[in-house]
């Protein structure tokens, strides 16, 4: 199976600056994508440009989708991270990261989720995480807090991926590598900055692993979104017992 994690600005073709979901179905369609993890995701609003992007993705990849909301954007129009996949969602859930109690640095706080879905992958099961990390280190360190806690409870092979808004010496993630392994590893292009896509300087895009093997992994370096896409293939261990 493909696993694709892609901050798609909210389906901005960067090139020409307007929306276009169909070049958005057609990026995950070319790489043969079976689940795609997405950030910066319009939900329907009033806000003009505020459509239901996760449905449109769905329905244009003949794909089950899911929508989590983060934030009403000037209070009216949803915005958040989502999931697409041509398997089956046994379960999805969104869930709140507490905002930072001390907000006093004036930094960009904005509330984040996580989206927890549990997948059936040809009669497997398989856990999948989407995330959004803050641009703040204290937003950052709230939101591992809970992705920590779900890992520490869940048994299933999982995918942990999403824009993490920092480096990979990044401090703050130091418990998340302790539970997983960095897809970016067995990357060609380790290490590849993924943002800004009209000039990488810094890699800040990921896909963590659990109970499973990865077989390949790329960064796509198409200037489609502000960031480029990455693509994992993984496969399930074998039962030795």
């Amino acid at each position: 199976m493909k696993v694709m994690t892609f901050n798609i600005q909210h389906c901005l073709d960067y090139k020409n600056n307007r929306i276009n979901i169909s070049l958005f179905s057609d990026t995950i369609k070319k790489y043969g994508a079976d689940i795609c993890g997405l950030n910066e995701v319009r939900g329907k609003g009033p806000l003009l440009g505020y459509s239901d992007q996760t449905r449109a993705l769905g329905d244009s990849l003949k794909f089950n989708s899911y929508f989590a909301e983060a934030i009403k954007v000037k209070g009216k129009s949803p915005y958040g991270n989502a999931l697409v996949t041509r398997y089956e969602i046994i379960s999805c859930v969104t869930i709140p990261v507490p905002d930072p109690t001390d907000k006093s640095d004036k930094g960009s706080f904005e509330t984040r989720c996580i989206l927890n879905a549990l997948l059936n992958v040809d009669n497997q099961k398989l856990r999948v995480l989407v995330c959004h990390m803050g641009l703040e280190a204290s937003e950052r360190v709230n939101a591992v807090k809970i992705i920590c806690n779900l890992l520490d409870e869940i048994t299933d092979p999982v995918i942990l991926m999403g824009d993490f808004n920092s480096t990979p010496d990044d401090t703050v993630y130091a418990p998340l590598y302790d539970r997983l392994s960095d897809a970016d590893v067995l990357s060609v292009n380790k290490g590849m900055a993924t943002y800004p896509s009209y000039a990488p300087d810094k890699k800040i895009d990921y896909i963590f692993y659990r109970g499973l093997k990865c077989k390949d992994v790329e960064t796509i370096c198409e200037i489609i979104s502000d960031h480029y896409p990455i693509i994992a293939e993984f496969e399930f261990l074998k039962n030795t017992d």
